[in-house]
């Protein structure tokens, strides 16, 4: 048996929707479940709604998800005349004729046989005319000859199991437009024909091209690929999802700070299922995908086990590469703020996101949480929700304790300094973290309680305004843990502001 082939064809008339993506997901994990090739092929024939910054977005949304092709991909626009070539051999070997009956007449025709209920169909007034193809200026379009009586046309679907059509039920469809243009159904089989595409799986919103298509192969001499059609991916209103009901834009989730392994394994999971698992990575998907498992009926988008599943794959996830992606996506975010970008791509900064990452579900979230740390001064913040402002007496005593602790640290900084004991991210600036200089998590949370009983305070009411200032967040990761991390050069400052609070 040769390897499988797959293709992905996604039309460059708007952004990769997100739909499309679990098209070309299947396809993919097919392919490389058995060691086969995924193509993709740009479907760009219409030539007024294509747009170059469409096709650009689709490849990059590709790449970012990780969803490689095996080959160069191939523009359905640049072969125009071979579609137009195969059309007219098809005339002339009798499977197919010329008509030249306009837009205007065809609707007449269905007019006229839904008031009669019949199914509406072009009535083949054309076909046994045997009319030339049309002089330059004249309009006409090309018709696939169907058989009319008979015999059907069957399939063997790998997920719906067999689908027969009566040739009764099928029109004589159109190859070639009035205005020269190839139709789907035919470019497609000439396409995957010559690509040598073995399975076909598609939304099942294509059910109906499937036994034309079928058609199409027998005239031509070719064997017919095997096919699997998807349930459609519903809104919550139970509609095909779209504009209306969910961001369908695959680089809109992206924005918002959805990993790509989340957003591959949320579309797995609508529509296919392996046991009870929800959590997937690429090369579980990979070993575990089969057609059996994919459902019949649509699955309902689920934005909130969506956001979930995106928390779970950020846990799971290397905080070196998270710095990375917040450095690639969210690069505006830091500029605006007057933040120091490059401090994120340090060791220091790889450590403040695996601090970060339990915290979050968004990438966006992430990014907002480094901004305020990687200032180069302290940032303002908001203290009035501090616990302290009912008290002044609580007040005073806190900002007592904090430069308590904030003169003890700077001596155990300043003493090591004077031994020419530097931080080791010099893009942090020179001084030490109170982790370089050997203490724990553990030991600055004691020394800080011990510091809050001292003082006769809440450790909470004495840590909330040191966390607020060093973060420059109201929800932030663990004040011991900043600390442990973040040189003094940026700690420091950040403590004494609290006696301007």
């Amino acid at each position: 048996m040769s390897s499988p082939r797959l293709r992905f064809a996604p039309s460059p008339t708007g952004s990769l929707h997100i739909g499309g993506v679990r098209t070309a997901l299947y396809n993919w994990l097919w392919a490389r479940k058995n060691r086969g090739q995924f193509l993709l092929r740009i479907e760009d024939t219409d030539l007024e709604r294509s747009e170059e910054r469409f096709t650009v977005d689709i490849l990059g949304a590709l790449k970012w998800l990780g969803l490689g092709w095996d080959e160069e991909p191939l523009y359905q626009s640049r072969r125009l005349d071979l579609y137009r070539a195969k059309a007219e051999a098809l005339v002339a070997q009798g499977h197919a004729y010329w008509c030249t009956c306009t837009e205007a007449d065809v609707e007449k025709m269905r007019e006229a046989q839904m008031a009669a209920g019949k199914k509406p169909m072009y009535d083949r007034s054309c076909r046994d005319k045997n009319l030339p193809a049309p002089e330059a200026g004249d309009r006409a379009v090309v018709r696939l000859r169907i058989p009319q009586t008979g015999g059907v046309i069957e399939f063997q679907d790998l997920i719906r199991g067999p689908i027969a059509v009566a040739y009764e039920e099928i029109d004589d469809f159109v190859l070639i437009r009035s205005n020269g243009a190839p139709t789907y159904n035919l470019s497609v089989v000439i396409d995957d024909a010559e690509s040598r595409v073995t399975h076909i799986v598609r939304g099942d919103d294509h059910i109906n091209n499937t036994p034309k298509q079928i058609q199409l192969y027998r005239y031509l001499g070719l064997e017919a690929p095997k096919f699997a059609h998807l349930p459609m991916i519903l809104g919550a209103d139970k509609k095909k999802l779209s504009k209306r009901n969910a961001v369908t834009a695959v680089s809109a989730y992206r924005a918002e700070g959805y990993l790509p392994e989340t957003v591959l394994n949320f579309l797995a999971r609508l529509g296919w299922s392996h046991g009870d698992q929800e959590v997937f990575t690429l090369d579980e998907m990979v070993q575990f995908f089969d057609f059996d498992h994919v459902q019949r009926s649509g699955a309902v988008w689920n934005p909130e086990k969506l956001l979930w599943l995106n928390g779970e794959h950020i846990r799971r996830a290397d905080p070196k590469r998270l710095a990375g992606i917040v450095a690639e996506d969210y690069a505006d975010l830091f500029k605006a703020a007057g933040a120091r970008l490059d401090r994120v791509m340090t060791p220091t900064g790889a450590r403040l996101c695996g601090l970060v990452q339990p915290k979050v579900k968004l990438m966006k979230e992430m990014a907002d949480q480094l901004v305020p740390l990687c200032m180069p001064a302290p940032v303002e913040v908001d203290a009035s929700g501090l616990k302290w402002n009912k008290d002044p007496a609580v007040k005073a005593a806190v900002k007592n304790a904090v430069q308590h602790v904030t003169d003890a640290w700077e001596k155990r900084v300043s003493e090591a300094t004077q031994t020419a004991r530097a931080g080791t991210d010099t893009a942090w600036g020179t001084t030490p973290s109170l982790g370089d200089l050997g203490l724990t998590h553990a030991d600055i949370e004691a020394f800080v309680k011990q510091s809050a009983e001292q003082f006769g305070v809440k450790a909470g009411d004495f840590i909330s305004p040191m966390r607020l200032c060093v973060s420059g967040r109201a929800a932030s990761a663990s004040f011991f843990e900043l600390v442990e991390v973040l040189p003094w050069d940026v700690v420091g400052p950040r403590l004494r502001k609290v006696q301007t609070l």
